[in-house]
């Protein structure tokens, strides 16, 4: 079966993963990372059974795209969410943080997920001292040294694969390898999302449209508790913290995570669908 691509004019690539039927609904899932590519929520794509079509979204310059420079990606993000109609958008980690500091999505999208994310950028301070208290091994270290004296797409994979344990539970962790082993690893957009992104990041709007924001309950990284400011409550506002599961929950606990977005799912259908969306 041949692969269906939409692509932006600044490069961002959109590939079509599954319609599931005819309704005229457009979900667009954007990785995390950056720098791992859209392939990493192939699991989580796979289990889900949701209405209308499924896209996964690389931004210009990242994972397999080579199309583009990934400094462009919030152009790219835009340009993706406008070349589809009823759009609900689902980040993972930076993934979701791309969305949040991205105010033009706001009249763009008829829903929103946020997986394993978070609302500013003092998660990264929280997270590095979240994990003192599991000292490196020595295997980590190596990769983590040898990641600095020499970045490239082969030293950022192995030290993502080291650093594999903060992400995921002790049973489960060679699931969670195995997941990660053949990414198409892009140092360059980590490197410039460290550099740029990171050190001035803040959610530059709050959602008044349908939204779930789930965490993995053992997340290092971006517990669900980062949400718990008084501007991510509402109504229209799912939260859910998945047990047993870390920063990819859908790999520890896929059945949670599809009950979360079926729940999701209801609460999107109860605000008066047919008025929100265009006609196919």
């Amino acid at each position: 079966m041949s692969t269906e691509y939409l692509w932006t004019e600044s490069g961002a690539r959109l590939q079509l993963i599954r319609a599931q039927n005819r309704e005229n609904l457009h979900w667009i899932f954007l990785p995390g990372g950056p720098g791992l590519g859209s392939e990493i929520l192939t699991p989580l794509t796979d289990l889900l059974e949701l209405p209308g079509s499924l896209w996964h979204l690389d931004l210009p310059g990242d994972g397999s795209n080579s199309r583009g420079s990934f400094k462009n990606w919030k152009q790219g993000l835009i340009e993706a969410v406008q070349a589809l109609e009823n759009v609900i958008l689902v980040g993972h980690s930076r993934g979701g943080m791309f969305a949040l500091a991205t105010p033009e999505l706001q009249p763009l999208l008829k829903g929103l997920v946020l997986m394993d994310t978070a609302p500013d950028k003092k998660w990264k301070k929280q997270f590095e001292e979240r994990i003192e208290r599991f000292p490196l091994s020595r295997k980590t270290e190596k990769s983590e040294a040898a990641y600095q004296r020499k970045p490239s797409n082969a030293t950022l994979r192995q030290f993502v694969l080291a650093g594999a344990p903060y992400m995921f539970k002790k049973e489960s962790l060679k699931k969670g390898i195995q997941s990660l082993k053949n990414l198409p690893y892009n140092c360059k957009t980590i490197q410039w999302t460290e550099d740029h992104f990171d050190p001035i990041y803040k959610a530059r709007w709050i959602p008044k449209i349908p939204t779930l924001i789930l965490s993995g309950e053992d997340d290092l990284a971006t517990p669900l508790h980062l949400f718990q400011k008084k501007e991510f409550q509402g109504s229209h506002i799912l939260k859910r913290e998945i047990k047993n599961a870390g920063h990819f929950p859908w790999i520890e606990n896929p059945a949670e995570v599809v009950k979360a977005f079926n729940d999701f799912l209801t609460l999107f259908r109860s605000t008066d669908l047919q008025h929100r969306l265009s006609p196919e």
